[in-house]
């Protein structure tokens, strides 16, 4: 799941730093590539471990449904969490420095090995914080529903992109949390709104 969510934010940062190395004359660009890139693999390897354990919390408890989706109650109450995240200030700040992967090198540039993983650090948290709602969303959709994670790997992919991304954010956040009422609403008025069309 991480794999294949986190490609679409992973690819545009490390095309930057390529070109940003490449046209470097110092001997060690190709190292901070490097440390940049394990720095950032550790911080991405750090949460599919936590979203794991959570999985296998979850499946302990039972809460899985037949599709392998979190139950309504659990659905709604993430699916709120994930939209109102979207309206953050720290969901705009992470976005901010995830949409302009140029900018961000060089506002934060360090030299060396050490200055890379640091680099990979800070730019791995922040697209982690711009993305971990949205990709936890994963549990609602079903997690072999294959369909559903091309489709979120496609909106955080457009959230990245800097006129249109911002335009989105707000809008689908608003989306988001009315998907999640209306789940929870269902579970009330005894209607199947929760997540059965999303499944093929």
């Amino acid at each position: 799941m991480t794999l294949v969510m986190m490609s679409t934010t992973a690819v545009p940062v490390l095309m930057s730093l390529h070109s940003v190395t490449t046209s470097s004359a110092a001997r060690n660009a190709q190292t901070v590539w490097w440390a940049f890139v394990l720095a950032y693999l550790i911080v991405w390897l750090s949460f599919a471990s936590v979203a794991s354990s959570l999985q296998l919390a979850i499946a302990e408890l039972n809460l899985f449904d037949a599709h392998n989706g979190l139950n309504k109650s659990l659905s709604g109450g993430l699916l709120i969490t994930a939209g109102l995240y979207q309206f953050s200030s720290i969901k705009q700040r992470c976005q901010s420095e995830c949409v302009a992967p140029m900018q961000f090198f060089f506002r934060h540039w360090r030299d060396g090995v050490a200055g890379g993983f640091k680099m990979g650090l800070r730019h791995g948290m922040t697209c982690v914080g711009c993305c971990w709602a949205l990709m936890l969303l994963a549990f609602v959709g079903g997690l072999s529903n294959i369909w559903f994670m091309v489709l979120s790997a496609a909106v955080m992919a457009i959230e990245k992109f800097p006129v249109i991304g911002r335009r989105i954010t707000l809008p689908l956040g608003v989306l988001i949390t009315i998907w999640g009422v209306a789940v929870l609403a269902s579970l009330f008025t005894g209607g199947d709104i929760a997540q059965s069309h999303i499944h093929p």
